[in-house]
């Protein structure tokens, strides 16, 4: 009887893309290939191709097994809406991060940005919100859940801000991979994750191409808060400024949400009140009772992450 895509073929998985797209960067160096646009390019294609090697391997049904189901134009507008009301809150948590480390962005960004705006899309926004969401939305978070949707939305979400290997980033990664797995759930398409992923980083990369000089700017201030706001009360001010924003916004987004659960008529305490099922569907089989989520592979996995995460930190 076909088990599905269980937990150890996902940390496997999850194992080789991280130490491969690592790997393809060091090689990239030492064959003398410095430049910012091919490293990110070489890390991006191993992010997407890994885990379509892997399910080849596998010979998963991936529409199946991943939930890669089409949605509506409805969801597609309320993808948007969601993370456009999400914004604020992803805005407050990288300045906060940025009082104890360095903006992980924004000098990458301006390198990308001078290979031109549909290669930045590229690199930065497209390949991501497929590459990423089919890595952890769809192998992780579908695997995880058939043993505990609660600690797969949890272990997802976190796995998710260590995929992105530094501090800054980490925080407002794992608060989107909450908001992606609720909304991949509310409409039980993994496509819906990846739109949101596309419009995130989209509106950023877009957002920075044609403000450039004001990015210049702030990498000359370090893109410490205090300097960027010209003073400690211009600081405050600003943080309360985007902390009011989220008070009104953050709400909305999770209405967003809410609604688009009612529309496919599905209920979240349904989706998440049980361990070891799939959302109440039998499309797909549960794992072994034996299986466990954290197993030598996930392990090896984490320690990598913090191990990049710590040196990316320190460098």
């Amino acid at each position: 009887m076909d088990k599905g895509l269980t937990c150890k073929a996902a940390n496997r998985i999850l194992l080789m893309t991280t130490v491969l797209s690592i790997g393809i960067q060091f090689l990239m160096v030492f064959l003398g290939i410095r430049q910012t646009p091919l490293l990110l390019l070489g890390t991006q294609l191993s992010v997407l191709l890994v885990p379509l090697i892997g399910a080849g391997i596998l010979q998963m049904d991936i529409r199946r097994e991943l939930h890669l189901y089409p949605i509506s134009w409805r969801t597609f507008i309320f993808a948007f809406l969601v993370i456009v009301c999400a914004y604020p809150t992803i805005s407050l948590l990288n300045l906060i991060s940025m009082f104890f480390v360095d903006n992980a962005v924004a000098g990458i960004a301006l390198d990308i940005y001078e290979n031109g705006y549909v290669f930045s899309m590229l690199v930065m926004a497209l390949l991501p919100a497929i590459g990423e969401e089919l890595l952890v939305r769809g192998m992780i978070y579908r695997s995880y859940r058939k043993k505990s949707p609660v600690r797969a939305l949890i272990l997802s979400a976190l796995i998710f801000g260590m995929l992105h290997m530094n501090f800054n980033q980490m925080p407002y990664a794992v608060f989107l991979g909450i908001l992606m797995v609720l909304m991949m759930e509310a409409c039980d398409s993994i496509v819906a994750p990846m739109c949101m992923h596309f419009f995130m980083n989209g509106i950023s990369t877009t957002v920075g191409y044609f403000s450039s000089d004001i990015l210049r700017a702030q990498a000359e201030a370090g893109y410490h808060p205090e300097a960027l706001a010209g003073s400690e009360t211009g600081m405050m001010a600003g943080l309360l400024s985007v902390l009011t924003l989220v008070i009104a916004t953050l709400p909305l987004a999770v209405l967003i949400i809410y609604a688009v659960f009612r529309m496919h008529h599905r209920k979240i305490s349904e989706v998440f009140k049980k361990e070891g099922k799939d959302s109440g569907d039998e499309r797909l089989p549960e794992v072994q009772e034996k299986e466990h989520i954290l197993d030598i592979w996930l392990i090896l996995a984490l320690l990598v992450m913090v191990v990049m995460i710590v040196l990316n930190t320190l460098a």
